[in-house]
Parts: C-alpha cells; sequence; structure tokens
C-alpha cells in the first residue's frame, strides 16, 4: 500500500448508515492502493477531557485509554476518514469526546502549531435521518472545524441525508457514487 490511512467511526451502530458510507470510503480508497484501519469509538475505551492542560507543554495527554494509541497511529497515518451519524443536530458524543482529546495534538509552546507532520489530509462523513441539509445541523461543520485546526487538510465532506426513509443499505446508488467520489480525488498526494 502506498498510503496508510485510519478510519475514526463516531457510530454506536457497526455495519449501519455511518459505517457503510465508511465501508464505501475505503473501497475507493483501496482502488488507490491505499490502507485502512478502522477504529470504532464506540468499542473503545475513551475516557473525556479533564480540562488539566497538562497537554500543553508535552504534547501528551495523561490519561491512559484507547485514545491514546488511535493518537499514535495518526500521527503515523497519511490520511483519516472522520465520521458521525447526526444526533440533535450534531456529532456522537463519542466523537466529540475523541476530538476533544485531540488537543495534545496542538503545540502552544511558541504560538501555535500542529503536532502532526504536515501534508496530513482527511474525509469527514455525515449521515442523519432527516430529509435537508438543515436536518444535519452541525455534524459535519463542528468535526470540519476541529479537525481543520490541527491543520488537516480537508478533503472533501460527504454527507448523506434522509436514512429514516432510505437507509444507506437500501440506496443501490449510493455505494457506487461514494467510491467514485474518491476514485476522482485528485488531490490525495499533496507537496
Amino acid at each position: 500500500m502506498s498510503e496508510k490511512w485510519i478510519a475514526i467511526v463516531g457510530s454506536p451502530r457497526k455495519g449501519k448508515n455511518t459505517d457503510l458510507m465508511v465501508d464505501y470510503v475505503i473501497e475507493g480508497l483501496n482502488e488507490k492502493n491505499i490502507g485502512v484501519d478502522k477504529f470504532f469509538l464506540s468499542s473503545s475505551n475513551i475516557s473525556t477531557c479533564t480540562g488539566c492542560e497538562s497537554c500543553i507543554k508535552t504534547g501528551v495527554c495523561i490519561i491512559k485509554d484507547d485514545v491514546s494509541k488511535i493518537i499514535d497511529d495518526m500521527k503515523n497515518a497519511d490520511g483519516y476518514i472522520f465520521a458521525s451519524p447526526s444526533y440533535n443536530y450534531n456529532m456522537t458524543a463519542q466523537m466529540k469526546a475523541f476530538l476533544d482529546r485531540t488537543f495534545c495534538l496542538n503545540d502552544y509552546n511558541d504560538g501555535w502549531k500542529s503536532r502532526l507532520s504536515p501534508n496530513k489530509k482527511a474525509i469527514i462523513i455525515g449521515v442523519c435521518a432527516g430529509k435537508t441539509k438543515e436536518s444535519m445541523g452541525y455534524t459535519v461543520e463542528g468535526m470540519s472545524k476541529l479537525i481543520s485546526e490541527l491543520d488537516i487538510k480537508i478533503i472533501d465532506e460527504i454527507e448523506y441525508y434522509n436514512t429514516k426513509y432510505i437507509p444507506v443499505a437500501n440506496n443501490d446508488k449510493i455505494r457506487e457514487k461514494v467510491i467514485e467520489i474518491v476514485r476522482n480525488y485528485r488531490n490525495f498526494y499533496l507537496i
């Protein structure tokens, strides 16, 4: 594999809408010879940030749980998939707790810079039961804002609405559409 990515899934439901959308993106990435490891936050031991700010000086969160491994993998990955269903117009609590813990990847010792190496990129996926973009609320926007603050280039935001009436598994066209979107990316290899 030429690149290594990780997928961070904020949905507590494996094999359902958000997870399937992630799988479709992974299929497209695999076609580009990009390997992807997937993490389910709901299956992970994740504590919430305590606001102690120890990580500001050290770059390391003092809480030792599964987030430590995911963050280590983030440091070594070339790209990321962040995916969450919309719960009450926002990302899931699992995704928010995880993204709060990535605060340790910010370096404030001399102004601000990301502790991640340059040229990291991400695809953001949001899924919601409602029929319109408004139903998604701040799900994608919230994830994108936190992720871009880590100096990660967002190369796409993929949103899927109306899962209440047309679940991802029942939409014959969405799999190929998502794979085609990934196939057409031109900016995977940033300089």
